[in-house]
């Protein structure tokens, strides 16, 4: 088997979000809204970049940082003189250079985040409800098909507005950590004060403590969905609300074959009995974060606090945004997607024109579309084909990059506020997936260490997870979710859990994120945390020290 890049350049392999049998669908979405997405988002914020490309190689996502000139030649990179004056002279290095002087200046992210607000959010929130109330099994072939590209039609501006979204919140956070640095700050600090900012983090765990309440004020146990229902007339309509909300939600990945919530009503049940009731935990959060900036104010020259504070007010808007984008833009749309495909085999197998159900997820939209009409290709015997290549790409070890070897940005070489914005963003990038080995000794006699968020140890059971499938599959109320990285496809169990450990990650990562909204303790960036800690074994996460130990 060879490993040819799909292009010219540099292409680096991402391990974070999808197995190597991902599905036809998914990879297409990914090509066309990567692209389109970060183009749009770059341009606004004056970036030095063109985007960045995304492709599949057996199955494995590698992308490219597209350079702003020259993007399709493969060619070396110019010696640093050349570079300078290039980027001085180009006409479109000269746009960019003063656009992004004006988007630093104008804060052009908090009118990206005025827009999500007022009207990115409602429309996409709007139509995931309109279409996912749609009744699939009840429609006539040919109105499958229009609802099927209606649902493609969402996906795709989801995605793309997704991508876009994820250049703007970069940008304040940035320039608070660069500030911070700046005047001497602890970066873990720092990230405390943006704690309660991402109430869409603990909502799905805050829907659930409702739901909770209203059972134990009934006096009823939740064994099954219908139970809470008939518990009462209030906990029916918050669970039906909470699914209506979250169901649709792929939840167990980013691939359009992964199970949505609703498909896992004993992870619903176990949620809910497993719900503190007691407390509201974002006006929890909130306290916190308002007490660390508190305490961080207090170490700022009084001259510049006021700037400071205005920093941390547009962080804490678009770090909000930064984790409420992926479930509203791409997790409710595709969970959608999911259902309408489903139905979409069931007919087609039924027909013979599919061999199996999983068949579906080789077939592109168009050519799914195509079938429902009546076409007689791509053949059953193809679709197989197509999905006994796919899952055989699991078997396959992937090189890290392919194509030129990658170089470090010529940050300094950029003219006027390029380089802010390109340290800024190295910054949030390195902050988003260190690895902070600490001072600890990794040997398992004393501890693995990493970054720690919270503010008390944990002890609990550790039940070390491959992914989000099978952590809920496994975990149960209490114990520590030990796994490689989090992602929001975690976020419905990691509202059971009462510590978490990944091996990846940093201050910025999403576990440092939900760590913070929902009070859990959490050590994040822990190298040997899959193999050094053995499944079911009793161990305390330490936040404060940084550090796991097995007991």
């Amino acid at each position: 088997m060879t490993w040819e890049p799909p292009g010219p350049g540099t292409w680096e392999l991402d391990t974070a979000h999808f197995d190597p049998a991902v599905s036809r669908p998914v990879r297409d979405l990914m090509t066309e809204a990567m692209r389109k997405g970060l183009e749009a988002g770059m341009e606004l914020a004056g970036a030095p970049l063109a985007g960045i490309d995304a492709r599949f190689v057996h199955g494995r996502m590698y992308l490219r940082m597209v350079p702003l000139v020259g993007g399709s030649r493969d060619l070396p990179t110019p010696p640093k003189p050349v570079l300078w004056l290039a980027a001085r002279l180009h006409p479109e290095f000269r746009r960019r250079t003063k656009r992004s002087g004006e988007a630093l200046d104008g804060r052009y992210w908090m009118d990206e985040f005025a827009r999500w607000e007022a009207e990115w959010k409602p429309e996409l929130v709007a139509t995931s409800r309109r279409l996912g109330a749609v009744e699939v099994a009840e429609l006539a072939d040919d109105a499958l098909a229009r609802h099927l590209a209606d649902v493609w039609s969402h996906v795709r501006a989801g995605a793309e507005l997704h991508f876009r979204l994820h250049v703007s919140d970069l940008g304040p956070i940035s320039l608070l950590l660069l500030r911070s640095r700046d005047a001497g700050l602890d970066e873990a600090e720092v990230m405390s004060s943006l704690a309660g900012a991402s109430p869409a983090t603990s909502a799905p765990a805050m829907a659930v403590a409702a739901i909770a309440r209203e059972i134990e004020l009934a006096g009823a146990t939740p064994t099954s969905l219908e139970a809470i229902r008939s518990a009462s007339d209030r906990a029916g309509e918050l669970l039906d609300e909470y699914l209506a909300v979250f169901g649709h939600r792929i939840s167990t990945g980013y691939d359009v074959r992964d199970r949505t919530l609703a498909e896992l009503p004993d992870v619903i049940v176990a949620s809910i009995r497993a719900a503190d009731t007691s407390a509201a935990t974002a006006d929890g959060a909130e306290q916190r974060g308002a007490a660390a900036l508190a305490l961080l104010v207090e170490q700022i020259a009084p001259v510049d606090r006021d700037e400071y504070v205005s920093l941390v007010d547009d962080a804490r808007a678009l770090y909000g945004l930064r984790d409420e984008n992926g479930p509203i833009t791409v997790q409710w749309p595709l969970g959608i997607l999911r259902a309408a495909l489903l139905e979409c085999a069931r007919r087609l197998v039924a027909a013979g024109r599919l061999d199996d159900h999983e068949h579906i997820f080789d077939a592109s939209i168009d050519e799914t579309l195509a079938l429902l009409g009546g076409a007689a290709a791509p053949s059953p015997a193809e679709l197989a084909e197509r999905c006994a290549v796919r899952m055989s790409n699991a078997d396959l070890e992937p090189p890290t990059v392919l194509g030129r070897p990658p170089e470090e940005p010529p940050v300094d070489i950029l003219p006027g506020r390029m380089p802010e914005m390109m340290r800024g963003v190295l910054l949030v990038t390195e902050l988003l997936e260190r690895v902070d080995r600490g001072s600890g000794d990794t040997a398992l006699s004393t501890g693995l260490s990493g970054t720690g968020i919270g503010g008390a140890s944990y002890r609990g059971i550790a039940r070390v997870v491959a992914d989000a499938d099978e952590a809920i599959e496994r975990v149960e109320p209490g114990d520590v979710i030990v796994t490689r990285l989090t992602v929001p496809t975690f976020n419905s169990v990691l509202a059971m859990a009462g510590a978490v450990v990944t091996e990846g990650g940093g201050l910025l990562s999403h576990t440092a994120v939900i760590a913070r909204e929902l009070g859990i303790a959490a050590v994040v960036g822990v190298p040997g945390a899959l193999t050094e800690i053995p499944d079911g074994s009793e161990i305390v996460v330490d936040p404060v020290a940084g550090t796991v130990t097995v007991l």
